[in-house]
């Protein structure tokens, strides 16, 4: 069977193949009035990767390690929290360092960094108290308190036994990523398939990732949909940012994912899978 890669809302994503399910940034709480999976669908974890400490990308990782036994490849920062605050025992923690690959439960890993877009968690943590804005609130504090939000931000290079690249940049096609730094990772590593955030306005940014990238196949998911419409902001709809990767990479297969979708990492064929959102 060829290797599959599972989207589940948010920025988790699952790659299913002969080594074991190794998942990015596993969520699935009712959060932001959304709501697809639960943690029996993380509990065969094999390998969790964490990008960052935000909240939506980190607070259910702790959980899922505990369910599955997973290994855990991050930075620094995030496998000492969870060491400190979650007791994860040291020999299932992997901190790597940009560049310098390590090989976890079969797979062929790397890392690299990417820059987020700006954000000051406690200017919005100000800003929510002075408007009376409970939910911003309360996510400003829980970010602040419950995760390691001053971890680095981390995409991940994955190799399989098969020799098959699946490049997960997260959400760093931004304004703020060079054309330089893209284009020096498209020379370092070799990438079939890339999974690639999308939002706001970063149509052009997440096209110029792809074009200095070069994969065969693109998916394309949204990390902060509800989140977004949570602090009343919207992006530009998700086939605008399709149509910019295309015009910029004609050869490569581009995929919009949502939630449940199963995509063969191989071919390209999207399954469905029953995900049904539940609202606040």
């Amino acid at each position: 069977m060829n290797p599959v890669i599972r989207y589940y809302g948010w920025s988790a994503l699952g790659i299913e193949a002969e080594p074991g399910t190794l998942y990015f940034d596993p969520f699935y709480r009712h959060y932001c009035g959304a709501s697809w999976f639960g943690l029996e669908d993380f509990a065969n974890a094999s390998v969790v990767c964490a990008t960052h400490g935000h909240e939506e990308h980190y607070l259910d990782i702790p959980s899922v390690v505990a369910r599955s036994g997973a290994d855990v490849v991050g930075t620094k920062a995030v496998c000492d929290y969870l060491a400190w605050r979650n007791k994860v025992p040291r020999e299932r923690l992997h901190p790597m360092q940009p560049f310098t690959p390590a090989d976890v439960k079969g797979y062929r890993i790397t890392t690299f960094n990417w820059k987020h877009r700006d954000i000051n968690l406690w200017k919005a943590l100000t800003k929510a108290v002075f408007h009376g804005n409970a939910t911003q609130l309360s996510w400003a504090w829980s970010s602040a308190t419950n995760a390691p939000f001053y971890s680095d931000y981390t995409g991940f290079h994955v190799e399989l036994p098969s020799g098959l690249t699946i490049l997960n940049y997260n959400e760093g096609f931004n304004t703020k990523m060079t054309d330089a730094e893209i284009q020096d990772l498209g020379k370092r590593v070799r990438t079939d398939v890339l999974l690639a955030g999308m939002q706001l306005s970063f149509m052009d940014d997440v096209a110029r990732g792809a074009l200095a990238l070069k994969p065969r196949m693109v998916v394309l998911y949204p990390p902060h949909e509800h989140f977004h419409a949570m602090m009343g902001v919207t992006s530009r709809p998700w086939p605008e940012f399709k149509a910019a990767v295309e015009k910029a990479l004609p050869s490569a297969k581009v995929i919009i994912a949502n939630p449940g979708d199963a995509i063969d990492a191989v071919t390209g064929e999207v399954t469905a899978r029953r995900a049904e959102r539940s609202a606040a």
